[in-house]
């Protein structure tokens, strides 16, 4: 018996099953980066173009071993969002130009 009306996809109007595509938001595990002592985590959103640094999320564990803290950290994936690892916002910049995910910007002196 089901108590909810749950239409089969052949059923759905072409708006529901939009609908239903864009709920469905996969992330794919592209890979890691080891944390580079004085460096900073910056993300760009490429779609707003906002430059800011990412937000990161500790955690504590514990070794049984050594009884000791281990200190873990995870960066907040955020969607449309590029990371990369700077000293600085400025050099972050400058990395995004010579990769050619930004234009660079032309002054008139």
């Amino acid at each position: 018996m089901e108590i909810f009306d749950t239409p089969q996809k052949g059923q759905m109007s072409k708006e529901q099953i939009e609908v239903l595509d864009k709920q469905k938001h996969e992330f794919k595990f592209i890979g890691r980066q080891r944390k580079v002592p004085g460096h900073t985590m910056f993300s760009l959103n490429i779609k707003t173009g906002e430059i800011k640094v990412a937000p990161v999320e500790r955690s504590k564990e514990c070794d049984f071993n050594t009884r000791e803290p281990i200190y873990k950290e995870r960066i907040v994936i955020e969607p449309d969002c590029l990371y990369r690892q700077a000293l600085n916002r400025k050099n972050f910049i400058k990395r995004l130009v010579r990769e050619g995910i930004l234009a660079k910007k032309s002054s008139n002196k």
